[in-house]
């Protein structure tokens, strides 16, 4: 069971990974100005990281 947790919670970082290059690629479209694109991809790419990283050690046992 802690396997699947891990790996959704995995998924869930891969998704703000993926989140995070759709705001990069629809920033022009959306009028977002280069700081809300920066804040926006910074913190979907740093929440992305956590998790995945979190999950990671959640499996290694930390």
């Amino acid at each position: 069971m802690q396997i699947f947790i891990a790996a959704m919670v995995a998924a869930c970082g891969v998704g703000a990974f993926a989140a995070a290059a759709l705001v990069w690629d629809r920033r022009r479209i959306w009028n977002l100005s280069t700081g809300a694109t920066a804040a926006w991809v910074g913190g979907l790419c740093l929440l992305g990281a956590v998790l995945v990283t979190g999950s990671c050690l959640g499996l290694i046992r930390f």
